[in-house]
């Protein structure tokens, strides 16, 4: 099963080229053969980012998504509206914390996967389809693995009543024929193993109805699929929580100028 970072890399190289025609088709059309000088404008300012190659099959996510944002005003609010323009100003700052290599969760990857299915379905790209499949494979993963938990829940349910059921057939048989046995032997000191005897098996269906059977020894975590050792999760429990404030169009606007890391999909 692919992780959470996996799903991202992959939704942003769908993205990349679902929107390299979409892009390409509405800066020609404002433009003409000038096109290519007025997108390398958006860049002027970006020192991270080198120079725009010819060929738009190798502009990146980043590229793409700083060239719609730049130019909406001029270019891409004739085909788009507001909505969208904030689906670009959320995706931009999804991709900086991928190349960041920042940490996502569940939450995170189902709305970035969703927010690239809003864009390329409105902009019509073939490849639209693709996302729709990473986002059933991701609910699968995440709510399939909380149906059998619940199923495993349940059988462990009926499995400690069964048990807690035989243990109380054993006790009651053994309470019933230790004086029977050896009442004439021990006499009045009979009771006094039979109450010991009693007091095991009540214990016996006290601990089997009470405790869970604990998971130990290394195994891996369903949702970030490292190693552990106990029932909980560490890493899972320390992972970032969603910040809404990391989607505002003014923070969307400063991308990558002090990254180091250009590992970028094509």
């Amino acid at each position: 099963m692919n992780t959470f970072q996996d799903n991202v890399t992959t939704a942003l190289d769908t993205l990349t080229a679902g929107l390299r025609p979409f892009v390409l088709g509405q800066l020609r059309t404002v433009h003409g053969e000038k096109w290519l000088a007025e997108a390398r404008k958006s860049f002027n300012n970006d020192r991270s980012h080198t120079e725009l190659d010819d060929d738009i099959e190798k502009w990146d996510a980043h590229a793409l998504l700083t060239v719609m944002w730049d130019q909406w005003n001029s270019v891409f609010r004739r085909k788009l509206n507001l909505f969208e323009r904030s689906l670009v100003a959320e995706l931009r700052a999804f991709r900086n914390r991928w190349a960041h290599q920042g940490e996502f969760n569940f939450d995170d990857t189902y709305r970035l996967l969703d927010s690239v299915q809003r864009l390329l379905s409105k902009v019509h790209a073939a490849n639209v389809g693709l996302i729709s499949e990473l986002k059933f494979e991701l609910l699968r993963e995440e709510f399939g693995e909380a149906i059998n938990s619940a199923a495993r829940e349940a059988d462990n349910n009926r499995e400690r009543w069964v048990v807690a059921f035989v243990y109380l057939m054993c006790g009651s048989v053994f309470v019933w024929l230790f004086p029977m046995t050896f009442g004439r032997m021990l006499g009045d000191l009979v009771w006094g193993p039979t109450v010991a005897i009693g007091l095991g098996f009540s214990y016996l269906i006290y601990k089997r109805i009470k405790f869970r059977p604990i998971q130990v020894g290394p195994h891996e975590c369903r949702r970030c699929r490292r190693i552990i050792y106990g029932t909980n999760c560490p890493y899972c429990a320390s992972a970032p929580v969603f910040d809404s404030n990391e989607f505002k169009m003014t923070d969307a606007e400063t991308d990558d100028e002090e990254s180091e890391l250009p590992r970028v999909p094509r």
